[in-house]
C-alpha cells in the first residue's frame, strides 16, 4: 500500500503504535516534539516502520524524538 495518511490518520497511527494519545492539533504543532508527547525512541521506530511498510515513507527517512510530528508529516507529504 502506498497511500499517504491524513493528519488525523497519522495521529491515530502514532497513538496505536506508541500507546500515547496524539490528536491532529498536536501533530501539526511544529513546536511539539515526540519527546514532548512522551513518545520514546522504540515507539517512534514502530511508527516509522509502519509508515515505510504501508504508506510509502522513503526507507532513508529517519526521525528522533527531538523532532516534531509535523516534521514527520512533512516527510510523508512533501509539504507542511
Amino acid at each position: 500500500m502506498d497511500t499517504t495518511p491524513s493528519p488525523t490518520d497519522l495521529a491515530g497511527l502514532i497513538s496505536r503504535c506508541t500507546g500515547v494519545v496524539v490528536t491532529e492539533d498536536r501533530l501539526t504543532d511544529g513546536s511539539t516534539t515526540f519527546a514532548d508527547l512522551d513518545v520514546d525512541s522504540l515507539g517512534l521506530m514502530g511508527v516509522l516502520a509502519e509508515l515505510k511498510r504501508n504508506h510509502g515513507l522513503p526507507a532513508d527517512v529517519d526521525m528522533t524524538t527531538q523532532q516534531s510530528p509535523r516534521e514527520l508529516l512533512t516527510a510523508l507529504t512533501g509539504k507542511a
